[in-house]
Formats: structure tokens, sequence, C-alpha cells
């Protein structure tokens, strides 16, 4: 909630306004990250190394200033050990047609208040037994 009255590019915003970041929209601003839309990881290296020139997306993703996420380091390392186990103990493949061949990924996305990406179709699989394992003991709570 703004404290004081305030002008952010000719726009006045009132005392007690409410704000609301638009975190999609930083993070599609393609001055910031060009071509937006497609997925290029590779816009956040130089050299092999991580480029500090370029926005790091867990500065808008998990909110702004008071309101910022506290857990956010929290979260990022939790997802990191899931989709490493994850990787680790199953074959994740394309599902396959009714010939056999496998089914394309669709890149399109819902519209709306949420955008989220379309279902998609695959095949997973564990690669061992014991990966079967690890993974119902991690789940078992």
């Amino acid at each position: 909630m703004c404290t004081e009255d305030d002008e952010y590019r000719g726009y006045h915003i009132p005392k007690g306004s409410i704000v609301i970041g638009n975190a999609w929209s930083i993070l599609h601003n393609p001055a910031e990250y060009p071509n937006p839309e497609a997925f290029i990881p590779e816009r956040f290296l130089k050299d092999g190394e991580i480029n500090p020139d370029v926005r790091d997306p867990a500065t808008a993703a998990f909110g702004f200033g008071r309101r910022v996420c506290p857990a956010s380091a929290m979260a990022l390392s939790s997802m990191y050990s899931v989709i490493s186990c994850v990787l680790h103990t199953y074959s994740i493949s394309h599902a396959l047609d009714a010939d056999g061949k496998p089914i394309p990924v669709s890149v399109e996305m819902s519209t709306g208040l949420i955008s989220q990406p379309s279902p998609i179709a695959y095949h997973i699989q564990p690669r061992s037994a014991a990966a079967t394992l690890i993974m119902n003991d991690m789940t078992d709570f």
C-alpha cells in the first residue's frame, strides 16, 4: 500500500493505493530477455558462467520489497533436490502415439489471470527397482 502520494511515468498513485507488481510482464520484457517466449536457458550464461548483466528471474518471481517471499531460498533448494531425485531415479521420455511415434511436446500456454503450460503427454519409468524404493521412501510421511 502506498504510504504517500507518488508518481510513476506520469501516472499519479494516490496515498493508500494498493500496487501489485506484474511479475509476468517483468519476466517477459524483451528489453531484458530477448525473445522471452523461447526456452533459451543459455541466455543467462556468458563464457560458461552466470552472466551478472542478465536479471536473475528470482528477483521478480518471489515478490518485491517488504512482501518478498521469506522462504525463496528454501523453495529453490527444495525444487533442486526434488528435480535431481526425479531425474536420477526415473527415465522420462515422449509418450508414443498409436503408431509408436513420439507425441510432440506442445508449447501452448493457457491465458487468463494465471498462465501455465498446457498438459503434455510423457512416459515415465523407474530406472530400477531400487529407484522405486528410494522414491517411495521419500514420499512416505
